[in-house]
């Protein structure tokens, strides 16, 4: 096929009144490319060939599960579609992709701490499901340390103050130990009255376990619960990457795969912000050790959660039916 260039010669000459023998010679091209482009209608069109791409196999998949979770990210999508063989890069996955994912808000400004200073504790509404034939209401509860980003999470029934110790209690298990403050926004469970000049009146069950196991609850400003941005954030991962798009047996199963998330993906991960894994920095957290005896709501201390894959939470549920977890997180 001839270039463009070489047809706008052609056809210079051809007006100009030389022969399809003269113009081959002097354009050193063959006579009947010649004769062609004298005879075609227009300059020469040229189509890319369409290449077959690495991501060809999994476009079928991307788009059922981007129609029937449209919130997943693509860091989301490239981890599933890796474990089933694909071998390209993410950026040719997010342009094919763009068209059918929502778009999510900015991230937030987040503050660095020290070690050992600072975690981050919230609940997140994840909706009504269907358990064994009855309405269940289900929360997450999530604690993050603000300095290792590691991350220690689990779903419950109800977002009474013994539920959120005995979380408490798990997490701090998991992680080996207490940071010296901890950060709330008005949670009942929490705070009953806030002060005008920082006199706040706590929950007095609450903050008898606070002094006991030996850290500082302090509250975020009112109205602003995003100066928790680091456990807003991490709620947002943890719906994101584990909860959307996945279908549990019930509760206790649920919380099950979640522990062994954290293990394998969450806590192993290189963070985005510290660049770093969070299990790593861990290390270098410098958290309050706590008895055994005063995380343990009785004397078995074994069931307390430790850093380790297989893990079976105290409350279980039984005979629970097909537990879907999208509608409500995806919001």
């Amino acid at each position: 096929m001839i270039r463009l260039e070489e047809w706008v010669d052609i056809i210079s000459l051809h007006r100009q009144g030389l022969g399809i023998k003269t113009i081959s010679r002097r354009l050193h091209i063959s006579r009947n490319a010649v004769r062609r482009a004298i005879r075609k209608d227009g300059p020469p069109t040229y189509r890319r060939p369409v290449r077959p791409s690495k991501l060809d196999p999994f476009k079928d998949y991307l788009i059922q599960r981007l129609g029937d979770f449209p919130e997943l990210s693509c860091e989301r999508l490239i981890i599933e579609i890796k474990k089933q063989g694909y071998s390209g890069g993410i950026s040719v996955l997010k342009d094919f992709t763009r068209p059918y994912r929502i778009r999510r808000k900015e991230p937030v400004v987040r503050f660095e701490t020290p070690p050992g200073e600072q975690a981050q504790v919230d609940w997140s509404d994840l909706g009504i499901h269907l358990i064994d034939g009855k309405p269940v209401h289900l929360n997450l509860f999530a604690m993050v340390l603000s300095y290792s980003r590691c991350l220690y999470a689990e779903v419950v029934k109800v977002t009474d103050t013994d539920t959120l110790i005995a979380c408490h209690k798990r997490a701090f298990s998991y992680f080996g130990g207490t940071t010296r403050t901890i950060l709330y926004d008005n949670m009942k469970t929490v705070v009953l009255k806030r002060g005008e000049n920082g006199d706040h009146r706590f929950n007095p069950a609450f903050l008898d376990f606070a002094g006991t196991v030996g850290f500082t609850p302090k509250l975020c400003r009112p109205y602003r619960a995003k100066t928790k941005g680091k456990v807003e954030r991490i709620i947002g991962y943890v719906k994101d990457r584990f909860l959307v798009g996945r279908t549990f047996s019930g509760i206790s199963d649920l919380n099950s795969r979640l522990l062994a998330w954290l293990e394998t993906e969450a806590n192993t991960r290189i963070h985005a912000t510290t660049k770093d894994v969070p299990f790593v920095r861990l290390a270098s957290e410098d958290l309050t050790a706590i008895p055994k005896r005063l995380l343990s709501q009785r004397e078995d201390t074994a069931a307390l959660p430790t850093r380790k894959p297989l893990f079976h939470f105290e409350s279980v549920e039984v005979e629970v039916r097909a537990l879907s977890v999208y509608e409500e997180v995806a919001k």
